[in-house]
């Protein structure tokens, strides 16, 4: 049965892609028929030569900042270091106590009030039994309260350090894909050509069915081609990231290949 699924599912792929080749080879025919074969004077949308300085910055920007941020400890990790740092500290709190109340009963047993000294005498054995406890739960909170205060310690460090860096990320990643984008609308309203690479992953115009999907998806490709210094005609997204690429560049490509899969 596992077999069958699996071959159902191979063949499903198939299709999908062949589906998707289709959509690309029939805007590039309609493109064709309604620009190339009619107008002269095709118009050009070259978006590599379109890229400048300003862009590259701006894409470095975005690339510096979200590496930082890629190092910084999440929510959740913060909060549970920071309560194994405040479970040593009751801890100790507990133990001073426990250890204030053992030298009390000594101090009321070795005093003159016979009936008290009894009492304490009573409770002495049991006082000294979860003192000792205390103490064996002691090395283990310890070590781990010294981890987290470490990790909290160089989490704190970074974000004084670069929050200026992590700050201009979003605001950069706006800027780059306003840029970007700007140059994408234009070529589509003009019924311009666009590079092979282009043409080849997203085709020549949205799809009617997600047309904004297909904007947000060219433009980010755009941008991860700025980035990494992506040049190849041939392919939108370039080579695969190798195992030394960040994981930002990693998981970037594969999110943007499965997009590019989905237009069909």
């Amino acid at each position: 049965m596992g077999d069958v699924e699996a071959e159902l599912n191979a063949v499903r792929a198939d299709i999908g892609e062949l589906l998707r080749a289709l959509r690309l080879v029939g805007q590039q025919v309609s493109w064709l028929m309604d620009n190339a074969l009619i107008t002269p004077d095709v118009p050009v949308c070259d978006l590599d030569a379109d890229v400048d300085e300003a862009m590259v910055a701006l894409a470095a920007t975005v690339e510096r900042g979200e590496g930082i941020q890629s190092q910084l400890l999440d929510g959740v990790t913060r909060n549970e270091l920071l309560l194994a740092v405040d479970r040593h500290a009751e801890w100790q709190r507990r133990l001073d106590d426990q250890y204030a109340a053992v030298v009390a009963l000594s101090g009321t047993v070795a005093a003159d009030d016979e009936p008290a000294a009894l009492r304490a005498a009573e409770e002495f054995p049991a006082a000294t039994q979860a003192l000792r406890d205390l103490e064996e739960d002691g090395p283990q909170l310890q070590v781990a309260a010294r981890n987290a205060a470490q990790r909290l310690h160089g989490d704190d460090e970074i974000r004084r350090e670069h929050g200026g860096d992590i700050d201009a990320v979003a605001d950069a990643w706006q800027q780059l894909c306003r840029r970007l984008r700007a140059t994408i609308d234009e070529g589509v309203a003009k019924h311009a050509l666009f590079p092979a690479w282009f043409r080849n992953s997203l085709g020549l115009s949205p799809p009617q069915d997600q047309p904004t999907r297909w904007f947000e998806l060219a433009t980010e490709v755009r941008a991860y081609r700025i980035t990494y210094g992506i040049v190849a005609d041939d392919s939108a997204l370039g080579a695969m990231p190798g195992g030394d690429s960040s994981q930002r560049r990693r998981a970037w490509y594969w999110r943007l290949s499965a997009g590019l899969a989905r237009l069909t």
